[in-house]
Parts: structure tokens; C-alpha cells; sequence
């Protein structure tokens, strides 16, 4: 939102270039380790949603935001029960 963007001590250029990042991070994260990087996505999507909700020209975004969190909560899901019948 460009309330947040305001207070941020960095220009939003240089703070979408960390929060790609830290999005890559989590990609690889989940690659790595499914059972917990999909919660860490779910929750970063949730902050996502969060942010777009206050702008209404973005709330469909915001809602397909929401479907992909839930998927992610999903993939948690299966592969918490992918690694109990494994082991």
C-alpha cells in the first residue's frame, strides 16, 4: 500500500528487489523442505492479501492471493502426510 511504502527507509524499487529475494528464498525452501516452507508461504501470501485488501481496485488479486495460499496450505498438508507414511 503506498502508506507502507511511505515510512520504508529504502526507495520501493530497492525494497521489491529484497522482497523478490526473500520470494526466491521460499521458493527454494519449499523445494528443499516442502512440510514446512509451504506454511512459511502460506503465511507470506497471507501478508500479501493483507496488503492488497486495502486498496480496493486490488481485491481480486487479493482473492486469487487466497486460493493460492490455501493451495500452499494444502501442500503442507500432503507432504506432512507423505513424510508420516514414510516413516
Amino acid at each position: 500500500s503506498d502508506e507502507v511504502a511511505e515510512k520504508l527507509p529504502v526507495r520501493r524499487h530497492t525494497f521489491m528487489q529484497a522482497v523478490g529475494l526473500i520470494e526466491m528464498g521460499a521458493g527454494l525452501l519449499v523445494a528443499a523442505k516442502p512440510r514446512w516452507g509451504a506454511y512459511v508461504v502460506s503465511a507470506w501470501l497471507g501478508g500479501i492479501v493483507t496488503n492488497l485488501w486495502t486498496k480496493p481496485e486490488y481485491r481480486d488479486i487479493a482473492l486469487r492471493d487466497v486460493g493460492l495460499a490455501l493451495g500452499a496450505l494444502a501442500l503442507a498438508k500432503l507432504s506432512a502426510d507423505v513424510t508420516a507414511d514414510a516413516a
